[in-house]
C-alpha cells in the first residue's frame, strides 16, 4: 500500500510540474506575429510584410526581411502591465544598420497599448500609430 501511494504521489507530481513547464503565461501573446500594416492618425496606411514580432515568456525577437534578401534580428525583453506592453530591446540590438529603417525606436524602448489580442490577431498603439498584426 505504501509503495502504491509513493507511485501515485509520484505520478501527480510529475503531472503538474509538466503543466506548470507548459503554461502559457502571457496567453495568446506568446507567438509569432507578422506585422500587416501601419494605421496613422490621419487615416493612411503603409503596408508591411517583412517584419516579425516574437514573444516568449518575456523574450522578445523581431525580425526583419531586408531588401538584399538577408534578414536582421532585434532582441530585447518585454514586460506586460494591465493593457500595456513595454519592450526593451538590448544595446546591442540598436547598434545595428538596419535598426532605424525597421525599428527607430527612442533608446531601443517603447511602450504600447495593446488594443486587440486574439489567437489570431494583434494590434498595438503607440503615439496615434496603431501595428496590426496576423499570428504567423
Amino acid at each position: 500500500m505504501k509503495i502504491r501511494k509513493r507511485k501515485i504521489f509520484l505520478i501527480i507530481g510529475l503531472v503538474m510540474l509538466v503543466l506548470a513547464a507548459c503554461s502559457n503565461v502571457d496567453g495568446d501573446l506568446d507567438n509569432k506575429w507578422q506585422l500587416r500594416q501601419y494605421q496613422y492618425a490621419d487615416g493612411s496606411i503603409k503596408r508591411q510584410d517583412s517584419i516579425f514580432y516574437n514573444f516568449q515568456k518575456g523574450s522578445f525577437s523581431a525580425i526583419c526581411l531586408l531588401k538584399n534578401g538577408s534578414y536582421q534580428t532585434f532582441f530585447g525583453n518585454y514586460s506586460l502591465k494591465g493593457d500595456k506592453i513595454s519592450i526593451i530591446l538590448l544595446p546591442e540590438s540598436v547598434e545595428y544598420e538596419s535598426y532605424a529603417f525597421y525599428m527607430g525606436w527612442e533608446n531601443g524602448e517603447r511602450t504600447f497599448t495593446i488594443e486587440e489580442l486574439s489567437s489570431s490577431s494583434l494590434r498595438l498603439e503607440h503615439e496615434g500609430v496603431r501595428s496590426i498584426f496576423r499570428k504567423y
